[in-house]
């Protein structure tokens, strides 16, 4: 299962649906300055001890942090740059937030996750960063935050803001800006508008952008690239390259792919015991979304495994025309199936990959 981390800002809670993140701002706003991380990350790449990896973020947005302790006005300088030198030239909206305290935070969304490999991603993440940093001079986009990568934190929009020093509210919330907004407003009347949580403006995702990141990841890669090569073609050289992981990207139906023997097998395997586990059901699930198999289907596999009332397990439901929520859940995140190195990793399948 993917969730977010939530933090105070010491990460203390996972989310694992936007209940959570809600529930734990009730408990925390007013009192503690919220966070949550910028990424969402998969529970099945977790290391000894339930400690996250973070190499299993799923990359869907750039995000900078400008941070300025006593000139906030130097952050909405940069945060103009950023935007007339790279932004508007691309045709891309970023979604913009004034932090009630220091800083601004923005977010470039792409048009769909990238499934980079996990080793390349926070690497790729902190080089692109600072590219972007030295190329336009943005003195105050936080460098630790870019070193922190794909593990980094945010602060969570319309919290307020809480005076580390006297541990009490300031009177000021994270809040959202339109471009307008940003462009026009002068420091104070952005403050102004931070006295009172604000509503908030839908992102729009940039198949600019994303490409821009993809195209710079081949060059640090050394993969050959034009604009005429698709991003799934690219993806693909770039895993032959760096070897990977898949976890996160939508399944589109160019890249569908015949769910593999051994995952047949290991189907057959738990129909027979009458049972399976949450790792081999979400390997199972996966393998069966990325093959284009339908909802019906895949509910009758898995009522097959357990041959018993669907419950609230969520892997199937009781009418077999309906999907079960962990199907409709991985289906909305774009999963994609997992790799022949991971199987083996996780230990899951004993007999050779076909």
């Amino acid at each position: 299962m993917y969730f977010r981390e939530f933090g105070i800002p010491a990460r203390i809670a996972r989310c694992y649906s936007k209940d959570d993140i809600s529930n734990s701002v009730k408990r925390y706003d007013g009192k503690k300055n919220c966070y949550t991380s910028v990424y969402v990350f998969d529970d099945l790449m977790d290391k000894k001890g339930e400690k996250t990896d973070y190499s299993s973020a799923v990359i869907n947005t750039l995000w900078f942090d400008f941070d300025h302790n006593t000139k906030v006005i130097e952050c909405l300088k940069d945060v103009r740059k950023l935007y007339k030198k790279y932004c508007k030239e691309r045709k891309i909206v970023p979604r913009i937030y004034f932090t009630g305290g220091r800083g601004f935070q923005v977010n470039i969304d792409f048009w769909s996750p990238l499934d980079l490999p996990n080793s390349l991603k926070k690497d790729s993440l902190k080089k692109y960063l600072m590219h972007l940093k030295d190329k336009y001079r943005l003195k105050t986009l936080d460098s630790v935050c870019i070193q922190n990568s794909t593990s980094a934190m945010r602060r969570i929009y319309n919290t307020q803001y809480v005076s580390k020093l006297t541990k009490e509210p300031v009177g000021k919330w994270c809040v959202q800006l339109s471009v307008p907004e940003m462009l026009k407003l002068s420091m104070k009347k952005i403050m102004a508008l931070s006295s009172v949580p604000r509503s908030i403006i839908p992102p729009e995702k940039s198949k600019r952008a994303q490409r821009d990141f993809l195209d710079f990841v081949c060059d640090i890669t050394e993969v050959k690239h034009t604009v005429s090569n698709s991003a799934a073609h690219l993806l693909e050289e770039i895993r032959s390259v760096a070897g990977s992981t898949r976890h996160s990207s939508a399944v589109h139906s160019g890249l569908i792919k015949a769910p593999r023997k051994c995952i047949m097998k290991l189907i057959e395997l738990n129909i027979d015991k009458g049972r399976s586990s949450h790792t081999e059901n979400n390997v199972i699930a996966m393998e069966l979304i990325n093959a284009g198999w339908s909802d019906k289907d895949i509910s009758f596999v898995f009522s097959s495994i357990y041959n018993e009332p669907a419950g609230d397990w969520g892997w199937y439901d009781d009418d077999p025309e309906k999907a079960g929520r962990q199907i409709r859940l991985l289906r909305e995140k774009g999963v994609s199936r997992y790799g022949r190195g991971k199987l083996k990793e996780m230990g899951i399948l004993k007999q050779k990959l076909k």
